[in-house]
């Protein structure tokens, strides 16, 4: 059972190595494609923004995803975001 364990696991996490490596490979080849998604708010309570960016291309590959929110009772906040770059 444990061993039945192990191989779920180790392919579960070479998937996603073998698709990164492949999509790397060919990122030469590819195209800029970017996506953004932003919205804001405000109001009496107070204003926000949150904004969530993706890009892909022959320099590399990004995400960044984030909030900011501001009212009465103060300020909160957080992001995530990832990068790599490659090289010929």
């Amino acid at each position: 059972m444990r061993a039945l364990h192990r191989a779920l696991v180790a392919g579960a996490l070479s998937l996603p190595l073998a698709l990164g490596t492949a999509a790397a490979a060919s990122a030469h080849d590819a195209p800029n494609v970017d996506f953004e998604k932003g919205s804001f708010t405000v109001g009496p309570g107070g204003a926000g923004v949150k904004l969530t960016e993706a890009h892909f291309g022959p320099d590399g590959a990004s995400f960044f995803d984030g909030m900011v929110m501001a009212g009465p009772g103060g300020v909160t906040g957080g992001f995530t975001g990832s990068e790599v770059g490659w090289e010929d």
